[in-house]
């Protein structure tokens, strides 16, 4: 039974992966953090509207303060199909309006009643003109983890924005010319504990030599895609001017090298680890609940990001398990971590060199990596679970507060 007192949220997924998270998805596991906090908390009731799957039903019983709704999933092929299409366009600046998934959406939202607030969480802000006509948009607020390419338009359609950083929240402002006051900041969360994990040395030894690592290797690790926007190429070239020899570079992440499929860019990063006389290794793909056995084994992570990354989720991992880290300062990066956490360097034509610097130089300096590595463990605690559910309510009642401020005075 509701509480009458609660405020009504109903939330609006990309309806692309299920909620409660049984395939992944980052979006869909930080709307989890959420609403698995609020059941421990009892303070308000949430619809979700989230694409349907058997297990998600099933999981989806353990909560009492969410009501989910699930949309059927277009036919797979056809779904692959759009998707791709999809990813094409985005990279051409183009979006299509509407997923097959989101028409069953809009049918969907225009039965749900009684509702203090919607929240449209990361979709496509092409379709907010579709969620306005159904939506006022003093209750409609958007939850963006990109820049969202905003004009006046798109704008226009609902109450505040909600972006990941500062950084992502400006830009929308550089577009729409929208007041500072339309925007309030939501810092990204990590499940802190899946990382703030210690494997004992017997179990490092083990797992290096599984990765065949040699023993005494001190360990750089890069977590993600081999594409061009991470960085690789740049962090590869570096590595070759690492003054030490017993360094391996570990990367996370598949690399098929050889196939016919590679692009350009990977036959390019594919050269340069042939002509390595340094150690560089791949894992491939390694679960969540796994990495932070990897993290034991690493003494410096780098993260040469080349693009305006909003607020990436392996900055807080990093930092989580204590590891020194490098990174290019772009994007929300800055705002994920401190001066005494991580080591931050600009993205310019010396990329290569500082990078290649700043690795000897905590190399170099193990003091220093363990003073890195305690602040880092201190600042991901203010981007636990916990307080990302404390920021959301901070927020949202403060949203509540000021629109009924604003109709006092009408």
């Amino acid at each position: 039974m509701v509480r009458m007192d609660k405020k009504n949220i109903c939330i609006i997924t990309q309806c692309s992966l299920p909620i409660p998270t049984t395939k992944g998805g980052a979006v869909e596991t930080l709307v989890e953090y959420i609403l698995m906090e609020n059941e421990r908390m009892d303070k308000y009731h949430f619809t979700v509207i989230s694409v349907e799957d058997d297990q998600a039903k099933q999981q989806s019983k353990q909560f009492k303060n969410v009501e989910f709704i699930y949309v059927n999933q277009s036919n797979k092929l056809l779904y692959r199909l759009v998707f791709q299409m999809y990813r094409v366009l985005k990279h051409m600046n183009i979006y299509i309006p509407f997923s097959l998934e989101f028409k069953k959406c809009l049918k969907v939202l225009k039965n749900i009643k009684n509702q203090d607030m919607f929240i449209f969480e990361a979709g496509p802000t092409t379709q907010l003109p579709a969620l306005s006509k159904i939506i006022p948009k003093d209750k409609l607020l958007v939850h963006i983890h990109w820049d969202g390419m905003g004009n006046k338009r798109k704008d226009k359609c609902f109450s505040y924005l909600i972006p990941v950083s500062n950084y992502i929240g400006e830009q929308w402002r550089k577009n729409t010319g929208c007041s500072k006051q339309k925007i309030k900041p939501l810092y990204n969360c990590v499940n802190i504990e899946r990382f703030d994990k210690i494997i004992t040395e017997q179990e490092k030894k083990e797992l290096k030599k599984k990765l065949g690592i040699p023993e005494q290797n001190r360990v750089i690790l890069f977590t993600g895609r081999i594409v061009e926007e991470k960085g690789v190429r740049e962090l590869l070239q570096a590595f070759q001017q690492v003054q030490y020899d017993d360094v391996t570079l570990l990367i996370i992440g598949s690399a098929n090298f050889g196939s016919k499929t590679n692009t350009p860019y990977e036959k390019e990063v594919a050269k340069i680890i042939e002509a390595s006389p340094r150690q560089i290794i791949f894992t491939g793909f390694v679960h969540q609940t796994k990495l932070y056995k990897y993290y034991n084994i690493a003494d410096i992570a780098v993260m040469p990001s080349l693009f305006q990354d909003p607020a990436p989720l392996v900055c807080i991992e990093t930092q989580a398990t204590g590891t020194p880290l490098i990174a290019t300062r772009v994007g929300g990066i800055p705002e994920y971590v401190t001066k005494d956490s991580a080591l931050l360097i600009d993205k310019d034509k010396n990329l290569v060199n500082n990078l290649a610097d700043k690795i000897n130089y905590l190399l170099k300096n193990p003091k220093i990596m363990e003073t890195m590595g305690k602040e880092a463990k201190q600042n991901a605690k203010s981007h636990n679970t916990k307080m990302y559910y404390k920021r959301f309510c901070e927020l949202i009642d403060g949203i509540l507060t000021e629109r009924l401020t604003i109709k006092s005075q009408v």
